[in-house]
């Protein structure tokens, strides 16, 4: 009796031992000891926000370099030029930085054979994104509503307007943006929304419709600075509060592209204060209120040309070439013809005013966690099943650029990419979020069966996050946008635009470990199931 007792304990016990064993991933996740000195060093003072192509951004690239070699990942950037390494760790590439040295702007009114002209004050009645190139022109003016494209819905402002060479006044926002009840909303907002509706998409609209500047307008009158959301720009200044003394010399305003990226070149783009829109508008007949409502309640655009008015502008634009880097290293696969690459951009917004902008969670989170998940994976001796290749991006603040660069010269066909998963921002939490448990995961529509094996994953999470699984589809916010492009499938991890992001409250000491910890199991956990689904094939 006690032996049967015994066999069948043993018999128990190791049924249970091997249901884990089928039920526990190969590969185990990162603990803290993994990612937390990384986090603290490449988001110390020593690496003075590793702004892409500054002191500190280099000295991170070393350092980030160095972990990759510790951790035995294969080196895959540029070719080492006279020596027998063959490849090193760094994609070597340049920038242009295109910056406003000076401009003009000017609004003539024609009347009975005789015209006026009333010349506008930089940083008084308007402010400028200057564009990548210098220009000098008097030109017609179009109202053109909203200055948005949605060829899906049928709504276009450009629609049978030629405006080719000539300056379009635009309106801050998108049809119903201010009525959440208005049939425009309803039928936009989801096409559209912010990033539909931002600054730069609206630039890029009316670059592609041939107009030689766009001046926006707001139709409540408000006249705030530019949202600083490119890399080495200051922030709103409502977000900047522990900045003080905030002059013209911080708000230079810089585009930066790569090299030949004729598809990027940016037109100038002026915004205009409430008194020099009204004086713009006056006698137009056009009345930015009425056309509000009118647009929400029918969701049709109503452009016009503004007769007898003309605009005289000038930019002069300077510009300069930057060094930047890449981080790239591999773990070979069983299959070497297919890839899943990990990503996350190391490089923030350096130093202004002798404050560093540390970019803790923004983003030495994503990169500290990259390092992280390659260390246990080339600790496992596990050989996945495709390559792994783990990249650490420079110049995200500055468009996305380290990423769009990688897919722009790598030689590697889009369709072999099974995955790419982003890690930008994943160690805090929006004031909102009181349990900390939210995540942002976002995915391709067509993309279910990520979806599904992610909130499978999200119940082995104790406790589990409360999961925001949103479309990638027409955003761009972080560096996914680059693959999404070729058609590659992502997952991008987010934990919340939190009140110290893009200031220099952002530190390591308000990282939150234990969520960063279980959102590097998740990314971990998805990384093995994706491995191991023929769907992803």
């Amino acid at each position: 009796m006690r032996i049967k007792l015994v066999f069948t304990l043993f018999l128990g016990l190791s049924q249970a031992f091997l249901f884990a064993q089928t039920n526990t991933k190969p590969v185990p996740s990162p603990v803290v000891n993994d990612y937390a000195p990384i986090l603290s060093f490449l988001s110390s003072d020593w690496m003075e926000g590793r702004e892409a192509s500054s002191k500190g951004g280099f000295m991170a690239a070393d350092y980030i370099a160095s972990m990759m070699q510790v951790f035995g990942l294969k080196p895959i950037g540029d070719k080492i030029k006279g020596t027998k390494q063959g490849q090193g760790y760094f994609q070597n590439f340049e920038i242009l930085r295109h910056q406003t040295e000076n401009s003009s702007l000017a609004f003539i009114n024609r009347s009975a054979g005789s015209q006026t002209a009333f010349e506008l004050a930089q940083g008084i009645d308007y402010e400028l994104k200057g564009g990548t190139q210098s220009i000098d022109a008097e030109t017609q003016v179009v109202f053109v509503g909203y200055g948005i494209t949605d060829a899906e819905k049928g709504y276009d402002d450009y629609k049978a307007l030629d405006v080719k060479g000539k300056i379009v006044v635009v309106l801050k926002g998108f049809p119903g943006h201010s009525d959440t009840t208005s049939i425009a909303w309803k039928k936009l907002n989801k096409f559209i929304g912010e990033d539909g509706a931002s600054f730069r998409k609206k630039l890029q609209t009316a670059r592609k419709n041939g107009a030689s500047a766009l001046i926006l307008v707001d139709a409540d009158g408000k006249f705030e600075p530019f949202e600083r959301a490119q890399p080495n720009r200051l922030l709103l200044k409502s977000t900047m509060n522990s900045v003080k003394n905030t002059d013209d010399e911080d708000s230079e305003d810089y585009d930066h592209v790569l090299p030949n990226d004729t598809a990027n070149d940016m037109i100038p783009g002026f915004r205009l204060g409430s008194l020099a829109a009204c004086q713009l508008l006056s006698g137009s007949g056009v009345s930015l209120s009425d056309f509000e409502k009118k647009t929400a309640k029918t969701a049709l655009p109503a452009s016009t040309i503004l007769k007898d008015k003309l605009i005289r502008f000038s930019v002069t634009i300077k510009t300069e070439s930057l060094l930047v880097r890449n981080i790239l290293g591999m773990i070979p696969g069983k299959d070497s013809t297919k890839y899943i690459v990990l990503g996350g951009h190391y490089d923030h917004l350096g130093t202004h005013k002798g404050q560093i902008f540390n970019g803790s969670d923004d983003n030495a989170s994503g990169a500290s966690g990259l390092l992280a998940l390659a260390k246990v994976w080339s600790e496992s001796g596990v050989k996945p099943a495709c390559n792994l290749i783990f990249a650490s991006w420079s110049a995200e603040e500055k468009g996305l650029l380290g990423s769009q660069y990688f897919v722009q010269e790598m030689k590697i066909n889009p369709k072999d990419i099974k995955l790419y998963i982003n890690m930008d921002m994943i160690s805090r939490s929006v004031i909102e979020d009181t349990t900390r448990r939210q995540l942002s995961i976002g995915t391709r529509t067509s993309d279910k069966y990520i979806r599904d094996l992610v909130q499978k994953i999200n119940t082995t999470i104790n406790p589990p996050f409360i999961l925001d699984l949103w479309d990638v589809t027409g955003h761009s916010g972080s560096d996914y946008a680059s693959f999404t492009a070729r058609n590659i499938p992502i997952m991008t991890f987010n934990t919340g635009l939190h009140n110290d992001y893009h200031t220099p409250h952002d530190i390591s000491a308000t990282a939150d470990l234990v969520k960063m910890g279980d959102v590097l199991k998740v990314v971990n956990e998805s990384l093995q199931e994706v491995l191991e689904n023929k769907k992803g094939e």
